[in-house]
């Protein structure tokens, strides 16, 4: 039974009203409006004329940290359904909420909450009055306020990459305390769906399947809640599954509620990412019954069966890596990292399907889930697993020193075994991750990550128990003791930001890691788009504007970022154009071209590296920023250069080395590639290059060199055919920088019409 919809909302500040039971709300002269659930407080404020309709436009943002500091009281009625009968249990689930919460159903509490990440659910079987109107209280207090309430050690406040340490006890989102590409937007809300469940009383609590080798053998684990009479009696397992044309069957005897059973199934379908091979999955349902065949109970699930390993080193070192193996077979990985969707989750379902299909689209095989975010729910996962894209999930965890207090401990185990045990069954899901930067934090004040025991110590604990052979890293990049022994330049994997001066500049280029899981350059929006979040007089110029610096900014009124992409500008052209139109096309080449650069680089080097996660593909808020898609579903340039570079057989130059760059071939499938190649100068028309190619299959292939020197000004246009008939192309930007932005839009054009 589906509890969403209109709800009545109470609201106030903080203590100025005395509730002492949810009778006192009607009498109370609180402040009352409709809600929506799914819901955040500051929508529904939007809808009620008490905030800006907008609340992205402009400033207007700024106008909700007033309700920080309030208390928040949602009401509903439902009729409940007849008594189930003997053997069924009745949930109310509460799939999130944000995030301080006292529940209250008939005037009753029945429980409370104090995490926005996990689910809450509450046996109510014998609470409802059956067949009649039941009331449902949610209370919510300031997430704010709550977080005052902590201790808050030094060691908190001195390895903090914010400066502010007071949320660092509250389970919430890292990015609601604004982040330098998110607004402040400590909401609060039912954020996520509230169902009324009936459920069988005896019932699996989980199966789970691992392929162990690629032989099939296959093992299946369970646990179940088990009438005690079957408790010395023997039960039959009985396993079916289906893909596709391939369907196999087993049936055990056991005398055991929980336990596993292991099976071979030759000719196994295997789950592949892109472009590899096909996301096979099977429709699995997995049933009990007693000797004499009598259904005890059953479940479904969708499994993608396939071998991992995380291939990694400690420390940069010969024959070192970091690179995922699925199936026996060294992944390149090429994706982008996954960020808010938007600063008010609750609209976050609504655009999911959209930004998945641009992420297939552009060519990602791997989303990383930045540790800054929400926990996504099963419709992404379910749509990494059907169109292979690994998943590398971060738990929520970003750039601060968090509490090693056993206090803290007991939240963030709490929080690690509710998402792994949700998520596991998901084959998508490549690696576990402690946090976003946090072994960074502590690196660079020359302190030992070691000492973190949250990701050395905590989690591992958890995932020792809920999912034991799934990869795991303390930290995304990870420093080992060994590492920050040796140094900055010893990382295994990297976030590639540093100075973020030119995007060929020595610190990207000749970066030793083996893995890049951030890196990024500033894009300007279109005019179309700046018009739809900036006021009209604040639209241009950009310098000294209050908006264009909130929306390009980590809320603390620093307009360096605002200056950062003027100067990619000024760097790649050697001026700045002074019209809007003009810098939004010059600020899409410099982000364009930096990205396409980044791919290219790590592509070219499948021998040695493992993959790149480029920063990002989506912002969750209009915004100047690295994301090639704006709010609004905008695309940049980038977004292009980067599918062609994506693309699982690519054809690209490399930088000039002895006087000449090598014309290599990126093959990342598990087929040979044959056809022809021709390079041409865009300004002149020359033929540079054309000779037929074989590409070996997942590795790069030189298949020849062009000779052109720095001070040659230029764009090639590479183009080829393969033998199947399929033709594509790419380009390269010869020559170094100050370019001339006319002779730009001349090659670019001449691009766009092929």
């Amino acid at each position: 039974m589906n509890l969403n919809g209109k709800w009545k909302l109470y609201f106030a500040k903080y203590g100025e009203y005395k509730i002492n039971s949810i009778y006192d709300l009607k009498t109370s002269g609180m402040k009352c409006i409709p809600c929506t659930v799914p819901g955040n407080v500051e929508l529904d404020l939007s809808a009620a004329g008490y905030l800006p309709e907008d609340l992205f436009k402009g400033e207007n943002i700024l106008k909700a940290e007033e309700y920080e500091q309030y208390e928040w009281w949602y009401e509903t009625e439902f009729t409940a359904p007849e008594y189930p009968g003997e053997n069924k249990e009745m949930y109310l689930c509460l799939r999130a909420v944000d995030c301080f919460a006292d529940y209250y159903l008939n005037g009753k509490l029945i429980g409370n909450s104090h995490n926005m990440f996990i689910a809450n659910e509450f046996n109510v079987t014998d609470k409802l009055a059956y067949g009649k109107i039941n009331t449902l209280h949610v209370h919510i207090s300031s997430s704010t306020i709550k977080g005052m309430e902590f201790e808050n050690d030094l060691y908190n406040s001195y390895y903090n990459w914010q400066q502010m340490a007071v949320h660092l006890n509250v389970r919430k989102a890292p990015h609601c305390y604004g982040w330098d590409i998110m607004p402040r937007a400590v909401s609060a809300g039912i954020w996520r769906d509230v169902k009324l469940e009936c459920r069988d009383k005896y019932r699996f609590k989980y199966v789970n399947f691992t392929l162990l080798n690629l032989s099939g053998k296959i093992r299946m684990c369970y646990d179940t809640v088990m009438d005690p009479k079957y408790a010395y009696r023997r039960i039959k397992i009985k396993i079916y599954a289906k893909c596709g044309d391939h369907e196999f069957e087993q049936t055990y005897v056991r005398r055991a509620h929980a336990g596993g059973v292991d099976f071979f199934v030759p000719d196994i379908k295997l789950w592949w990412p892109r472009p590899y091979g096909d996301a096979n999955l099977y429709d699995i349902t997995v049933s009990i019954s007693d000797t004499d065949d009598n259904l005890l109970f059953t479940t479904k699930e969708r499994v993608g069966f396939r071998t991992l390993t995380l291939r990694r080193s400690d420390i940069i070192e010969e024959g070192g890596s970091f690179e995922f193996v699925i199936n026996d077979v060294k992944i390149m990985a090429v994706g982008s990292n996954w960020v808010p969707l938007d600063a008010y989750h609750s609209r976050d379902n609504s655009r999911l399907q959209k930004a998945l299909e641009l992420a297939s689209d552009i060519g990602c095989n791997i989303l990383r889930c930045w540790g800054g975010n929400v926990y996504e729910d099963h419709p992404f996962f379910d749509y990494c697993d059907e169109h292979g894209i690994m998943v590398w999930q971060d738990f929520s965890m970003a750039c601060n020193a968090y509490p090693n207090t056993d206090e803290f401990k007991k939240l963030i185990q709490e929080e690690v075994a509710f998402v792994v045990k949700e998520y596991r069954n998901h084959c998508s899901i490549v690696l576990w991750c402690g946090d976003n930067e946090i072994d960074q934090q502590l690196d660079k004040r020359s302190t030992d990550p070691a000492i973190n025991k949250i990701t050395r110590e905590f989690i591992p604990e958890i995932l020792s128990r809920h999912d034991p052979v799934r990869p795991y890293v303390a930290s995304s990049p990870y420093i080992s003791p060994a590492a920050h022994k040796a140094g900055y330049h010893s990382h295994p994997e990297e976030h590639l930001w540093g100075p973020r001066d030119y995007y060929k500049s020595d610190f990207y280029a000749q970066s030793k890691a083996y893995f890049v899981s951030e890196t990024g350059y500033h894009g300007c929006p279109s005019k179309e788009s700046i018009e739809k979040f900036i006021d009209a007089d604040k639209v241009w110029p950009y310098a000294n504007n209050s908006q264009w610096t909130l929306h390009s900014s980590d809320q603390n009124e620093s307009p360096h970022r605002v200056w950062l992409m003027h100067n990619q500008v000024l760097q790649l052209f050697g001026s700045v154009p002074d019209d809007i139109e003009n810098y939004v096309l010059a600020s899409q080449i410099s982000q364009a071209e930096a990205k396409k650069f980044f791919i290219e680089r790590v592509r070219s080097k499948m021998n040695y590296m493992g993959g790149v996660i480029w920063w990002n593909l989506i912002d969750g808020w209009p915004q100047m920023s690295d994301a090639v898609v704006d709010y609004y579903y905008d695309k940049k340039l980038a977004y292009d250069y980067i599918k062609r570079s994506s693309r699982e057989f690519m054809i690209m130059l490399d930088e000039m080395s002895n006087w000449g760059h090598k014309i290599v071939c990126c093959n990342s499938t598990l087929s040979d590639k044959k056809g022809t190649c021709t390079i041409i100068d865009l300004d002149t028309d020359k033929e540079l290059f054309s000779k037929p190619f074989t590409a070996d299959k997942n590795s790069n292939t030189t298949i020849g060199s062009i000779n052109i020197m720095y001070s040659k000004q230029t764009m090639l246009l590479i183009k080829w055919k393969l033998d199947s008939g399929e033709e594509y192309f790419n380009t390269y930007l010869c020559g170094m920088p100050g370019f001339d932005f006319e002779k730009y839009k001349y090659w670019l054009d001449r691009v766009n019409k092929l």
